[in-house]
């Protein structure tokens, strides 16, 4: 929940965005935020799935937006974020568009460890009511 001073001002802002933006412009404009985001707060170097992790959750805990697990799975990786602050700053129903926020990071950020170019993350699904998300990078 963000500060109370802030409360106001973000309620406004969310309720502005969502009645003159379209949902995939609202999705565009979070994840360009996203990756603007990892470019500010670019990783260590990291060799190995639990090297990732472990960087990706050290900027996180800084900032308090909770903690990403990392599985591989077939092709993919598979990213499950949990307890990032989206649903409370947003609402439960602008997670969606919110959440292309940390779609963003995360793509910008397995760029910068080396990933090819054309692998792309993309939201596996709705957050649940926990607000818990999940990523898939490949192809």
């Amino acid at each position: 929940m963000p500060a109370p001073q802030w409360r106001p001002f973000v309620s406004f802002l969310t309720r502005e965005l969502t009645q003159n933006l379209t949902p995939r412009f609202l999705n565009q404009l979070m994840r360009a935020a996203g990756g603007e985001f990892a470019r500010q707060y670019g990783l260590a170097e990291a060799g190995t799935v639990a090297a990732m992790r472990e960087a990706m959750n050290q900027v996180w805990g800084e900032l308090d937006w909770g903690q990403v697990e990392i599985r591989e799975a077939q092709d993919w990786l598979v990213l499950t974020h949990y307890h990032a602050p989206l649903k409370a700053v947003f609402g439960a129903e602008n997670v969606a568009w919110a959440g292309a926020f940390l779609e963003g990071a995360y793509e910008a950020w397995m760029h910068q460890l080396g990933a090819d170019s054309q692998l792309r993350m993309t939201t596996a699904g709705p957050a649940d009511a926990s607000g818990t998300m999940v990523f898939l990078f490949g192809k």
